[in-house]
């Protein structure tokens, strides 16, 4: 399979967003367990309500009444509780619990006297307040936050798995409905987000500024949309227009520039490590580069939907091989630094480095994590274990890096470039002779 198949692979779902949080990305644990289901937004409520209670309630009565019988000092009956995984496989009586099933799970069973032997073994019936809460505790999942006992000996690399706490990390979190809040001001309020502001200002006890006057608004829509300021003419054109919706148009009209896409793409191209050049100490220009610009100019102009977004700068010549705009989009993987003079005996380092920039610009830009300090061990923050990096990073150990001829109408091409080379012609001249004049050795 070639390196575009496994990525296309990777991307087949409407979101590849959601692909690498819910299936690849987990995060950092010291124990094996059966595969979670992907986080919604009920899940992570009922898993954050079950670690509250297992830290309060569930974890103390373990560690006082259980552990040192199973899992502490010894293990009698096989059946070790000192963490999650070997608390879900149980001992020699079997699984001790079903997450999601307190009353199927044999723990609770044994700590109600509803089966022998009865728990905690010596001493008297646990209360039944705590039975309880050990009850819902299964019922939201029994997760953990971390093992009883801290164990001298490092599991490998493929037994760590994703530990309960993790798995609520920031950017895992489902998209919610928020209400706005209560503000005092109501009258200063044109729209829901304004009251989020306001309910700010508010609590510090401040008071807004006034209302910006029309040369002030239109000199920001002017920067912040397009990036350049208002024309003589369009100002006089937007201050002199007394119509209710007048700046409600320059709006619209700003947004319809080609300008705007222009503006925007920077933002993009920063995340992307554009650069019209490869890097190092030789810095050769890369001819074609402004291809993947031109790309996410016309994305932004055109309002491309983000999940294509996605899906073309990582796979584009698969998913739409004819589609010259999806060509140019892949450019994203090729748009780090790159060696243009190594050894044969650096090849191999080289390539695997652009791999790895690859993929830690995928998970910045797109994810939200930063993959780069799991090449050589668990991440100590971000959720995701080394055994995972190089999982990901395998998409793309076939890709090659190469010059592809977009097919654009070549006639039209060619002669802007002409047109271009030749009113450039006195400036290319002169630098040319200065490289030769002051760079003789370059």
């Amino acid at each position: 399979m070639t390196a575009t198949h496994w990525r296309k692979l990777i991307v087949q779902p409407l979101c590849f967003l959601l692909v690498f949080l819910l299936m690849w990305v987990p995060a950092v644990a010291q124990t094996k367990a059966a595969p979670e289901k992907p986080l919604d937004k009920d899940h992570a409520a009922k898993m954050t309500k079950g670690l509250d209670i297992f830290k309060k309630h569930v974890k103390p009565m373990l560690t006082q009444k259980c552990l040192r019988c199973h899992g502490g000092k010894e293990v009698e009956a096989e059946f070790d509780l000192s963490d999650r995984a070997e608390l879900l496989r149980g001992g020699n009586k079997g699984p001790a619990i079903v997450a999601g099933k307190a009353k199927e799970s044999l723990l609770y069973k044994l700590i109600r006297h509803d089966s022998k032997p009865f728990m905690p073994h010596k001493g008297a019936k646990l209360p039944d307040e705590t039975i309880a809460q050990v009850a819902e505790w299964i019922d939201l999942g029994a997760p953990y936050d971390e093992p009883l006992v801290t164990r001298k000996k490092s599991l490998s690399w493929t037994e760590r798995i994703v530990r309960d706490d993790a798995r609520l990390f920031w950017s895992f979190q489902p998209l919610k409905r928020v209400e706005p809040p209560a503000v005092k001001n109501t009258n200063w309020i044109k729209t829901p987000i304004d009251r989020f502001i306001l309910a700010k200002l508010e609590g510090a006890q401040f008071e807004p500024n006034p209302p910006a006057d029309k040369r002030q608004l239109l000199r920001r829509a002017y920067f912040d949309l397009i990036g350049l300021p208002p024309s003589p003419e369009e100002s006089a054109a937007f201050l002199s227009d007394q119509a209710p919706d007048a700046y409600e148009k320059l709006l619209d009209r700003l947004l319809a520039s080609p300008h705007h896409g222009e503006r925007w793409a920077r933002h993009w191209l920063d995340l992307a490590r554009f650069a019209e050049s490869h890097g190092f100490e030789h810095d050769y220009d890369r001819p074609s580069a402004y291809h993947y610009r031109d790309f996410l100019i016309k994305a932004f102009n055109d309002d491309l939907p983000y999940n294509t977004f996605v899906k073309w700068q990582l796979a584009g010549d698969e998913y739409e091989p004819n589609n010259p705009l999806a060509q140019m989009a892949t450019g994203f993987l090729a748009a780090g630094v790159h060696s243009t003079q190594i050894t044969k005996n650096e090849v191999e380092k080289h390539r695997y480095d652009e791999m790895d920039d690859k993929l830690a610009t995928i998970g910045t830009a797109m994810l939200g994590l930063t993959f780069g300090c799991a090449r050589c061990h668990d991440h100590k923050y971000d959720p995701i274990l080394q055994r995972d990096y190089y999982r990901m990073l395998a998409t793309f150990t076939t890709t090659v890096r190469t010059e592809v001829q977009v097919g654009f109408d070549s006639e039209k091409y060619d002669q802007a470039k002409k047109t271009f080379e030749k009113a450039h012609a006195p400036y290319l001249a002169a630098l040319a002779k200065f490289e030769a004049d002051v760079l003789p050795g370059r």
